[in-house]
């Protein structure tokens, strides 16, 4: 983690003690930082001695000062061509940033296209009074900027910019858009005054103001087309074991994050392949806690212990661990959460399962943590798009298979039509229209904690509205919306959080930029081929995993056990709401009584609607995220 304070406007504060405090708090390492006369630096370093911590002083590369916050994957390739010493499987920061920064001296603004990696930089040119802000494309470590007067901070994390005396109130619009699950622009940060940079853009800032270049665009990736199916799956597997040693460079014991699905276990055996012979690979799977009542939805299963068993068997490399999380609920490593990234991301409460791979991870002795987030997005989207695609090019034998096995489709094979293949070329107002005339539910409005008053008065759903979320066309035309996930910052903070909460840098090969540009280049027919969905993944797996894992289509269920958790603490649950609901900002904003009712109206089981589930296991815990975030930031005690 990086920081950096500049005033060009009068004598720099000094912070910098303040910035390496700010950065190291929960890390249990340690950081340096360093003065001059118009600005402060700081890092976070690889070790814990505070004493060794003292020594450390920014990189100079000619006449730029260099932060560097991640890793380069090609960086044997960048050091050769550019003549400079390779950094090492595992290389100090400081070797990093000299190679980015000589880098940007050969290349200039090149240079972010010719690196492949997760990173984020803060470049400083004294003499011109220039400073540079970047991200890498896809997925970086955050990095958040604030700027008034003569003054730009710039740090991976929010708390290090409150550490230099900026006041810390959170961006109201920002939490209203993200409690109905609209992520709204990529450069709006969760606090008044702090913005972020977005993935593949760079910020020039100088006393004449602010550029922004966005050096990266998805949407203009060439398509790839190959000669034959087997060239595609030689392609596909090649760059997800390139992406898979990459992360692995200078591993001893990796772990991963295992599920029972097409996306992780590929990896897994990509990561077998390329460890010494010998080697061991940790895996770790959750499961249901015990006693849970087995009920999932249409198209699910719940447990996915004896799948990855399965694989398991077949790969003598992979030691299983399995956690239940047995006693513990949404809310578990929340405050955690909350102090190292700074945000309350919707989506937090679905990774409270994770904290306790994490903490196995870290227990076993484990140096990386590999992960396939990006999976669904790449080799193992399932096609959805191309039921329109198919009609509008007379692909008949296509589409008919497609709709003939359209996977948990109870509707007439008229009625699968319409819905699949005509409905999505409908303009967005009659689109919407149709769902409201068929009485369609607001699934987003159902699970979200905000008063329906609170989301108009506050312009949150309006903004919703012209986003075009929360409730997104299914099926899409073309893969316009999977594109866009790519650009969310939520994920990079969630994982960032992880990484500092327990020490252990994370992976994804899915994410491997070659890899992710192959996998949305390919045309339709590698995703949805002859009635089925998620082909390349499904062929890329033959011979990797047993074949009811293989041709599964049902989907592992997340938090299966979510009626039991829940039912435990209930009680509890009241009470804080109760308590809640006292503070009149909070119950301006919250659905109390909503979620009063939720809890009181308790069903017997988990085997109830969808809409009555996603009430009380999506509102309930997103109500009490929500009021606990603003608690934690405004220092109340609720």
């Amino acid at each position: 983690m990086i920081a950096f304070d500049w005033q060009w406007a009068g004598p720099a504060d000094p912070t910098a003690a303040r910035l390496a405090q700010a950065l190291a708090a929960g890390t249990g390492r340690a950081a340096g930082a360093a003065s001059a006369e118009r600005y402060q630096a700081a890092a976070l370093l690889p070790f814990a001695d505070q004493r060794r911590a003292r020594g450390w002083a920014p990189v100079v590369v000619g006449p730029l000062l260099v932060l560097f916050a991640g890793h380069i994957d090609n960086a044997a390739e960048i050091a050769a061509s550019l003549g400079c010493d390779y950094p090492g499987d595992r290389p100090d920061p400081a070797l990093l940033a000299r190679l980015y920064g000589a880098a940007r001296l050969a290349w200039g603004d090149a240079a972010d296209l010719r690196l492949i990696g997760e990173y984020a930089a803060i470049l400083f040119e004294a003499e011109g009074q220039v400073l540079r802000l970047v991200r890498s494309p896809l997925r970086a470590p955050p990095l958040h900027v604030h700027r008034s007067g003569g003054r730009v901070i710039a740090a991976s994390v929010p708390r290090a910019i409150f550490a230099c005396g900026v006041p810390q109130r959170i961006n109201a619009a920002k939490l209203a858009d993200n409690a109905l699950f609209n992520p709204g622009c990529d450069r709006t940060g969760w606090f008044e005054g702090l913005d972020y940079v977005p993935l593949g853009t760079a910020l020039r800032i100088d006393p004449a103001g602010t550029t922004e270049r966005r050096y990266y665009d998805l949407y203009s990736l060439p398509k790839v087309r190959l000669g034959s199916d087997a060239e595609y799956l030689e392609a596909a597997h090649g760059l997800l074991g390139e992406g898979t040693r990459a992360a692995l460079r200078g591993a001893r014991r990796p772990a991963i994050m295992l599920s029972g699905g097409l996306d992780s276990p590929q990896v897994a055996a990509k990561a077998l392949a390329a460890l010494p012979a010998g080697s061991q690979l940790h895996a770790f799977t959750f499961t249901p806690e015990p006693g849970w009542d087995g009920h999932v939805g249409a198209g699910q299963f719940g447990d996915e212990r004896p799948v990855v068993e399965a694989f398991a068997a077949q790969h003598p490399g992979l030691v299983t661990h399995f956690e239940d999380n047995a006693g513990s609920g949404f809310d578990a490593g929340m405050a955690e959460l909350f102090f190292a990234t700074g945000s309350a991301a919707i989506n937090q409460t679905n990774f409270s399962h994770f904290h306790a791979l994490w903490r196995g991870a870290r227990a076993a002795g484990c140096d990386v943590v590999l992960g396939a987030d990006y999976g669904n997005f790449t080799f193992s989207a399932e096609g959805g798009w191309g039921f329109p695609e198919y009609l509008l090019r007379g692909r008949w034998r296509q589409l008919y298979l497609a709709l003939r096995h359209a996977e948990d489709d109870g509707r007439s094979f008229l009625r699968r039509f319409l819905a699949l293949c005509v409905l999505p070329f409908l303009p967005a107002p009659l689109w919407h229209w149709q769902r409201r005339v068929r009485g369609q539910p607001d699934i987003f409005a159902i699970a979200s904690p905000l008063r329906a008053d609170y989301a108009r008065a506050s312009g949150a759903l309006d903004r919703a509205r012209r986003a075009g979320q929360p409730v997104r066309r299914w099926p899409e035309l073309g893969r316009s919306s999977e594109f866009e996930l790519f650009q969310r910052n939520d994920h990079c903070d969630i994982m960032h959080g992880f990484e500092q909460i327990y020490g252990l840098p994370q992976r994804d090969p899915t994410a491997y930029r070659p890899f992710v540009e192959f996998c949305l280049g390919l045309p339709t027919e590698l995703f949805l081929r002859d009635g089925q969905t998620r082909w390349l993944a499904r062929e890329m797996a033959r011979g990797i995993m047993p074949e009811a894992q293989r041709l599964e289509v049902r989907h592992g269920r997340h938090g299966a056990d979510w009626h039991l958790k829940l039912t435990r603490r209930r009680s509890e649950l009241l009470a804080e709401v109760e308590r809640l609901a006292q503070n009149e900002r909070l119950s301006a904003m919250i659905d109390f009584p909503k979620i009063r009712h939720a809890l009181e109206d308790w069903p017997e089981s988990g085997a109830i609607p969808v809409e009555e589930r996603l009430l009380r296991e999506g509102a309930i815990p997103r109500a009490v995220m929500l009021a606990r975030y603003i608690n934690h930031v405004e220092g109340h005690n609720q």
